[in-house]
């Protein structure tokens, strides 16, 4: 039997840069409109938070704390790389949803 522990470790706080992305992007729409905007961002993330920052790391029990150690180093690498995934596709959206307010507009 393995020893599953929720990762990224709860309670410890995760900063994110998204908001400054969004606010960068959205800067040069007018307020009402950059609310719409940010409403139709944030609906996205929400879609794809669970899929890129929640999941499992399953341990065995008889594992020695250096294996455990290597485990949990490449679960925060593999972290790391689907966070800045989520970034990456945050950073198309944004592209999308300004690219459509223009053409509208």
């Amino acid at each position: 039997m393995s020893e599953i522990i929720p990762f990224p470790v709860p309670n410890k706080p995760q900063k994110s840069d998204i908001d400054a992305v969004i606010d960068e992007a959205l800067k040069t729409i007018p307020r009402q409109n950059r609310e719409k905007l940010r409403f139709e961002l944030i609906k996205t993330i929400d879609s794809y938070d669970a899929f890129f920052t929640e999941w499992s790391l399953s341990l065995p029990e008889d594992s020695n704390e250096t294996l455990r150690k290597q485990i949990y180093d490449i679960a925060h690498q593999e972290h790391d790389r689907k966070i800045q995934m989520l970034k990456d596709i945050m950073r198309l959206k944004i592209k999308v949803l300004v690219g459509e307010y223009r053409q509208r507009k």
